[in-house]
């Protein structure tokens, strides 16, 4: 079945299945949980589950509880190997979670969020709840402002069509602050969110581009506030625009890099 807009419906519920089931983690969700995700009824719910399950791409547990399918991580797997951005900066990701001993990611834009690809955990004892294929906003995140702030006027449009909805006391929730922000972010090259997606943490970004100078992607350094002091902030900016620079031109970008001014 189709929709209006020549989409089919059947393969946007499947999806949509997908993506609840991710969200849910390692609890699943029952058959009454994805009919009332999907507005359908038990039934069909189920016919829709079943033919997921025998393509592998859903799991049952024991307590009739549905979970992602093996085949799906398989897929991922396949990408994440292929994928030319994370293996091109792989040994930069190393490098720079060696320079500052914090929790280091790489992520890229997709539709209003940015999808984790990479991640190197810092070896404090207190880790970030952050994993690969994790979504998080545009709008209140490092990597999602440094690939905002370069990117076509369209996405921000449809970031701020979908609402700025605050995720803590600090996330920017006013369109003239966040174009300010991003203004701030491509003058000193790169971006900080400071508590604004997530109370205790700090992040600083740095955007990455490709031959066609087009911004593909972000990678970012975070640690608790508490070790993230203005000057540390600095020093971190200077570190994440050298790294997030260098992957850059190992993705075919030619432009000279700019000093790092200090952060207003």
């Amino acid at each position: 079945m189709k929709s209006e807009s020549g989409k089919s419906s059947s393969v946007s519920k499947a999806f949509s299945i997908l993506d609840e089931l991710a969200l849910r983690g390692d609890a699943g969700a029952s058959l009454l949980d994805v009919a009332r995700h999907l507005h359908v009824s038990k039934s069909t719910a189920h016919r829709y589950l079943v033919t997921m399950e025998e393509l592998g791409k859903v799991e049952r547990d024991e307590k009739g509880r549905f979970h992602l399918g093996i085949k799906l991580f398989e897929l991922a797997g396949s990408f994440l190997s292929n994928n030319d951005l994370r293996n091109q900066s792989a040994a930069i990701l190393d490098e720079l979670a060696g320079q500052t001993n914090e929790t280091i990611h790489l992520g890229v834009p997709s539709e209003i969020d940015v999808v984790y690809i990479a991640k190197i955990n810092s070896s404090h004892s207190i880790q970030m709840h952050s994993s690969i294929g994790m979504r998080v906003p545009m709008y209140s995140t490092a990597l999602g402002k440094a690939i905002l702030a370069h990117a076509p006027a369209a996405l921000l449009e449809e970031v701020v069509r979908h609402g700025l909805a605050p995720r803590t006391p600090h996330t920017i929730v006013s369109v003239d602050a966040l174009n300010r922000e991003l203004a701030r972010v491509r003058e000193r090259g790169f971006s900080v969110d400071a508590e604004e997606n997530e109370m205790g943490l700090c992040c600083i970004g740095g955007p990455i581009f490709n031959l066609e100078n087009k911004v593909i992607g972000a990678l970012s350094a975070s640690a608790p506030v508490e070790r993230m002091t203005k000057e540390r902030r600095l020093e971190f900016g200077a570190m994440v625009r050298d790294a997030s620079y260098r992957v850059s031109q190992r993705m075919g970008y030619s432009r000279p890099v700019r000093p790092v001014p200090s952060p207003s």
